[in-house]
């Protein structure tokens, strides 16, 4: 993965301070190494003399300016993890420390149990297809324990973000966060802000059949799925910190099964039952890839080949897709 300005780097004599911090004093950092498949937090693996694994997460610090959506999203991941430990069986790492203060590094710091396995995206294209599409059932049952678990009100997870009373003004608020992100870094959208705000009025319809605030997810892609390949099983669903309450249909894992009926019956629901359903899943589509558009001119990557990826997807694909189903 492409260096990110978001992340903060960690030295060994920091990771130890955290680690007597977050044990007592008799923990003892064994080992410490970088994991560099994320894209927006700096993430640690560590080990202590008595064998225990864990997973050190920082998020940028107050200097760092972040896309709207990801401000204060570390208090959702928590937040998300308390939720699905509380109300499903969907294996996620328990937070055994979070910290905001500062006092180690700028931007908010947890440790988290360490998942086994590797990332789906990862091994994928080496599984049989039968162990592959056991997996993907196996996600698909979790996603669907984890929609059951319903909110108040609509918006993202952090306890510091604005809710609504409906999914068309929570969504629409997402959208007009991340078109302004574009505005001030000056960032030209593959499509022009005046043509989204018109998408969003003419799918209004589709997107208030969706009354109950449901958890979702959101990242649920193959990097943030873990597994052990070789026994054929999910080991566990890491990155939260996206969450909000929402349209289930908006889980990125839905991005590319959506219309695969063997996906939906291990669900247990159809997900595209509905041409409003169809409506708001191409939406979400290109809200995805707006955020890939968006998102180098935050992070500084030193190449921008998932926002030239994201304008062909938009471009090619998802706008002409989502104005025909308006027409």
């Amino acid at each position: 993965m492409p260096a990110s300005a978001s992340k903060t780097p960690v030295d060994a004599d920091t990771a130890r301070r955290i680690l007597v911090d977050a044990l007592g004093p008799e923990a003892e950092l064994a080992d410490l190494a970088e994991l560099t498949d994320g894209y927006f937090n700096a993430c640690y693996e560590l080990g202590t003399d008595g064998g225990e694994r864990y997973v050190l997460k920082v998020g940028p610090g107050p200097h760092v300016v972040t896309l709207r959506y990801e401000r204060d999203i570390a208090l959702a991941e928590v937040a998300a993890i308390e939720l699905v430990l509380r109300h499903t069986r969907v294996p996620v790492p328990r937070v055994v420390w979070f910290d905001a203060s500062g006092d180690h590094v700028p931007g908010p710091a947890m440790l988290l149990d360490h998942v086994p396995g590797v990332a789906l995206s990862s091994c994928r294209a080496s599984l049989a297809p039968p162990v592959a599409a056991a997996l993907d059932a196996d996600v698909a049952g979790m996603l669907a324990q984890i929609h059951t678990v319903a909110g108040d009100d609509f918006g993202l997870l952090a306890p510091t973000a604005q809710r609504f009373a409906s999914w068309p003004e929570a969504f629409g608020h997402l959208l007009a966060m991340l078109v302004d992100d574009a505005g001030a870094r000056g960032v030209e959208l593959p499509v022009a802000p005046d043509r989204v705000r018109a998408l969003l009025a003419g799918a209004h319809a589709a997107l208030a059949e969706v009354t109950t605030p449901r958890l979702v997810l959101w990242d649920s892609w193959d990097g943030n799925v873990f597994v052990d390949p070789d026994a054929g099983r999910v080991t566990g669903l890491i990155d939260h910190e996206r969450a909000l309450w929402g349209d289930p249909l908006m889980e990125t894992a839905f991005r590319t099964r959506a219309h695969d009926p063997a996906y939906a019956a291990a669900y247990g629901r159809p997900l595209l039952a509905t041409p409003g359903a169809s409506v708001r899943r191409l939406l979400y589509d290109l809200y995805l890839y707006l955020v890939l558009v968006v998102e180098d001119a935050y992070r500084d990557y030193g190449n921008d080949d998932l926002g030239r990826w994201g304008t062909l997807q938009i471009r090619t694909v998802t706008l002409p897709a989502l104005e025909a189903a308006l027409r």
